[in-house]
């Protein structure tokens, strides 16, 4: 698919734990130019940067005059934009509410408790980022995923997907369970979440975007 105006993704080099939105425009078959940068060497920090994402972080996306970060939002502007009939994002106003109330609750509870645990049982993310996380923070994440995976356990029980058809809802959570449970996080008290991360982990638009990850 081509557009008018050329859509600039920036990432990291490699792009480990900031992975949903490049999930998110393989889905939707979106043309992009991608960019690295390499995040441990600074340049995230380069005021260039800076001038696209203030935090310093990834990803970043550019489209004309729209600037934006934060994967999140990143994800939500194609659909309607540029792929008005994509079903990443449900028609009713009631249902995108929906989709978001899970993706703050991605943001804000699940993927903070992610990141506490694999950054200390992920051997290949602690080789990559030399991280020095220690036992009791992990312990303290996992705590926190024992509260918060039973939510979407129950959510899925009956359906495959978080809001019944595929979505935004769903793209979220991807990469940073992926990290868990390549870590050897026990999934067993939650097998529809188990269930439901080998299902997004087959797409191939994840396994497409997956293959730019630790150089797979």
């Amino acid at each position: 698919m081509t557009h008018a105006t050329r859509l600039d993704f920036t990432t990291a080099s490699p792009p480990v734990t900031r992975h949903a939105s490049r999930f998110a425009l393989n889905e939707l078959d979106v043309s992009y130019t991608p960019h690295r940068i390499d995040v441990p060497a600074g340049d995230a920090r380069a005021p260039a940067y800076r001038a696209l994402n203030p935090m310093g972080k990834v990803p970043a996306l550019t489209h004309g005059a729209v600037h934006l970060w934060e994967s999140n939002a990143i994800n939500w502007y194609p659909p309607p934009s540029l792929h008005p009939q994509s079903r990443l994002l449900p028609e009713s106003l009631g249902a995108r509410a929906s989709v978001q109330r899970w993706l703050f609750f991605q943001a804000g509870h699940v993927t903070p408790a992610c990141l506490a645990v694999f950054r200390f049982t992920n051997q290949r993310v602690k080789e990559l980022w030399r991280t020095q996380a220690d036992a009791a923070t992990a312990e303290a994440g996992r705590k926190e995923l024992a509260r918060y995976l039973p939510v979407l356990d129950e959510a899925l029980a009956a359906r495959e997907w978080l809001e019944g058809d595929f979505s935004l809802a769903d793209i979220a959570y991807a990469p940073h369970l992926w990290l868990v449970a390549e870590g050897g996080f026990d999934f067993a008290p939650t097998p529809h979440v188990r269930a439901w991360l080998d299902r997004l982990l087959a797409r191939p638009a994840w396994r497409k975007a997956a293959d730019m990850i630790f150089g797979a």
